[in-house]
């Protein structure tokens, strides 16, 4: 499956940045929200890391970063997304000294060195050049900074993936078709967990480019995914 062009998918989640939260935590059995909070504590609670400058790229609503803000105080914190109503929304509901960016991935205009750590939720499987992405995100770290990447996977248990598999290709997009009224939408989501690349493959890429100490912890028997590497 390839990735559709930008134009769709900024429509796509301009159109159903209203329900998106909702549909997130009913479309993943609530979990979604627990995910973003583990993820936080885990990068947050490392020995010896104390971040002081956070990114997220690709903030959506913002509910991700808003787990690291309420966890601890920064000395700055930007989101960045190319979804105007997704960064309107974030703005009205995510308090904190925040900025917010409307940029696209291909064009971010962060010197090298500028973050701490850079986070992304649920973005990646929307990236149309990955491997460019992810040099990019690792040139804007700081020396010993960390990039972390939350993403829907695919589960490897065999009785889980016999669930998993057709709630993913059938339940799923209709059920968000039913709550969001955009079929399109929940059909190309769909699609992109099942077609992206395991996350063996995202953490070699990563290495490619240059991280180091990749980790990487699954959620939910792999349903979700949280990627780690260092700079």
């Amino acid at each position: 499956m390839s990735i559709p062009d930008k134009k769709f998918i900024r429509d796509t989640f301009d159109s159903i940045t209203p329900r998106y939260d909702m549909l997130n935590q009913v479309l993943s059995f609530g979990m979604s929200e627990a995910w973003r909070k583990q993820s936080a504590e885990i990068l947050l609670q490392n020995p010896g890391f104390f971040p002081k400058t956070l990114l997220d790229l690709g903030c959506g609503t913002g509910k991700f970063l808003e787990c690291f803000l309420k966890a601890r105080s920064w000395e700055s914190a930007t989101g960045v997304d190319f979804s105007v109503a997704m960064l309107k929304k974030a703005r009205e509901t995510v308090s904190g000294n925040v900025m917010w960016l409307q940029e696209d991935f291909d064009s971010l205009p962060f010197l090298d060195g500028s973050f701490d750590l850079v986070i992304s939720g649920f973005t990646l499987r929307s990236v149309q050049k990955l491997p460019e992405f992810l040099d990019k995100v690792h040139c804007i770290l700081t020396l010993g900074g960390k990039a972390a990447f939350l993403d829907l996977t695919r589960p490897r248990n065999f009785w889980v993936r016999l669930l998993f598999y057709p709630y993913l290709k059938f339940v799923l997009p209709l059920l968000g078709w039913f709550l969001s009224g955009n079929q399109k939408a929940y059909g190309f989501l769909s699609g992109s967990v099942r077609n992206f690349q395991a996350p063996e493959e995202t953490v070699r890429l990563m290495q490619a480019v240059g991280y180091r100490d990749c980790t990487s912890k699954s959620f939910a028997f792999g349903a979700a995914t949280l990627i780690i590497g260092s700079k």
